[in-house]
């Protein structure tokens, strides 16, 4: 009965050791069941023990699934962000294209991009004229498209380790706009591949709107890596994204934008994908 505890305090740890984030993409979860074992340890007269579990399991849990029902502002937001992980068998792009010009995003992130992917930027060429595809060895990769202008020589291409950035000027002003693939946590190389982009996350100056599979819930520490190096916060509340291994739904996939801008989110369907869109609104400029 102290495992599942002891695990929730230990999903709270991904600045100690990466096992940390892994751990906390089940904390809603490790939380119910804690709960339980506060109460059997409550009632096994280890009452300190006990308590103190169900208290810590409330705590996270509650937190969590408040997150799910958190507050988004009503009315008009000036930008659109539309966020997609394609998937990379992907071979027939019509419905996301369709799916993208019914939306008419400002700012458009895509993972997992290939080859055969192709035909989705030329689809959108008229009206995004700002495109670029970053292609690792295995062709698979990482691409962005705006309505706006890119700043000549601003493209930062890091195809090894799923980032792709430019700069385009908004009304607002100039803006980078970054689309990120990370990898699987621990014991996969997550924390590693982060710690190598960091640098050049802190190099982007201005503000910065981000799209990406992060592989990795809100309330990790390797958002917060992410969050603090681009001086953003996550758009909108908790939507779940991805479902793993057919049963367990989880939040990968967000949108960030500048620190003060409050914007809302929404999923998107499938569309041939296993991971859900995600639809952000949000103002740029002078937030609060």
């Amino acid at each position: 009965m102290f495992v599942p505890p002891i695990l929730l305090v230990a999903s709270a740890g991904g600045a100690v050791h990466p096992l940390g984030d892994s751990l906390a993409v089940f904390r809603l979860y490790l939380g119910f069941i804690s709960l339980i074992c506060g109460g059997g340890l409550f009632l096994l007269n280890w009452r300190r023990s006990g308590l103190g579990a169900a208290v810590m399991a409330v705590a996270a849990s509650g937190t969590i699934l408040w997150s799910y029902d958190a507050p988004q502002p009503d009315g008009d937001l000036p930008y659109t962000h539309y966020q997609k992980n394609l998937l990379y068998v992907l071979y027939d792009p019509a419905e996301i294209i369709a799916d993208i010009k019914q939306q008419s995003p400002d700012f458009i992130t895509l993972q997992e991009m290939t080859p055969r992917s192709d035909g989705l930027m030329v689809a959108l060429e008229d009206d995004y004229p700002t495109q670029s595809v970053c292609l690792g060895e295995d062709d698979r990769g990482i691409a962005l498209a705006s309505r706006f202008d890119m700043v000549p020589d601003s493209r930062v291409c890091m195809p090894g380790h799923g980032l792709l950035a430019v700069q385009v000027v908004t009304p607002e002003g100039p803006v980078w706009l970054v689309t990120l693939h990370l990898r699987w946590p621990f014991p996969l190389e997550q924390a590693e591949q982060v710690t190598r982009i960091l640098p050049v996350l802190e190099k982007l100056t201005g503000p910065v709107v981000l799209g990406g599979d992060f592989n990795m819930v809100p309330w990790s520490y390797t958002m917060t890596r992410i969050e603090t190096a681009t001086r953003t916060q996550r758009v909108g509340r908790t939507v779940d994204t991805f479902l793993v291994e057919g049963h367990v739904m989880v939040p990968i996939d967000h949108v960030l934008a500048p620190k003060g801008c409050e914007g809302r989110v929404s999923t998107l369907d499938l569309l041939g994908s296993d991971h859900h869109g995600v639809l952000a609104h949000y103002p740029l400029g002078a937030c609060p």
